[in-house]
């Protein structure tokens, strides 16, 4: 690599200069993001770069760090694997919880989520409360902390989904009883869907939790330590609210 400070004794030859315009100076390495596509935290766009509130953060956490990135979008299960066996990678936005503590490495936490369980009026207009689950056919989605928090339901039949979208169809036309989700997944997935808000009915709250900002366990302490920093300082100078507010986000 050139320096770009020329000594005044020295005379740069045109093959030179034409390397200097052609190649310049090595860029840094991009960090890879892995993001699970969970709207509205991360969301696919068939027509451009990928969005949602925890996309929006990193990527101004980026912009201040002067770090580029390389988002790598991904169903939830296969990104919560690939960041366990890959190094050096960053993953949004996973719950923190205690089966997954030591499988990570948490650099700090984006967002307060509260995973609730989800009726529709005219089927079950009621809030439903966690003692009615046996019995019940409750959606879920597959991998999703959501379905954990039914494990202790033994007598509840889980319809899976691969996205959070059909749920909220499959709730519209009474194929489920309920939702297990995170609040404000199923409020902008509602809407996605074409569906009333006025329409989804919030029962029991099963867990409040964090969404985090995280990362394979042999992710850089130091590099984890800046990031960490500078997440932080976007949560006191209130740009982190300010960002996730543009998504009508509700806290719990």
């Amino acid at each position: 690599m050139y320096s770009s400070r020329i000594r005044p004794a020295m005379r740069t030859s045109p093959l030179l200069l034409l390397c200097a315009l052609l190649f310049p100076a090595a860029q840094a390495k991009a960090v890879v993001v892995i993001a699970a596509e969970i709207p509205p935290y991360v969301i696919r766009s068939y027509q451009g770069a990928p969005s949602g509130m925890a996309i929006e953060v990193l990527e101004e956490a980026a912009r201040r760090l002067k770090e580029p990135l390389t988002i790598e979008l991904m169903p939830l299960a296969r990104a919560l694997s690939q960041t366990r066996h890959r190094q050096d990678v960053l993953l949004v936005p996973p719950v923190r919880s205690p089966q997954r503590e030591p499988q990570f490495l948490w650099i700090a936490p984006l967002l307060d989520e509260a995973f609730v369980l989800v009726s529709h009026r005219h089927y079950h207009p009621a809030p439903i409360t966690s003692k009615e689950l046996p019995g019940l056919t409750i959606g879920v989605m597959r991998g999703s902390y959501g379905q954990s928090l039914l494990q202790p339901y033994p007598q509840v039949k889980q319809a899976l989904v691969a996205e959070e979208i059909h749920n909220a169809s499959k709730l519209a036309l009474g194929r489920i009883q309920g939702w297990a989700v995170a609040w404000n997944s199923a409020r902008y997935n509602q809407q996605q869907a074409g569906l009333p808000l006025a329409d989804l009915v919030r029962g029991d709250t099963l867990q409040r939790a964090s969404l985090y900002l995280a990362a394979s366990p042999r992710f850089p302490a130091a590099e984890a330590t800046r990031w960490r920093k500078i997440i932080t300082a976007m949560r006191d100078d209130g740009s982190l609210a300010r960002i996730i507010k543009q998504y009508d986000y509700q806290a719990p």
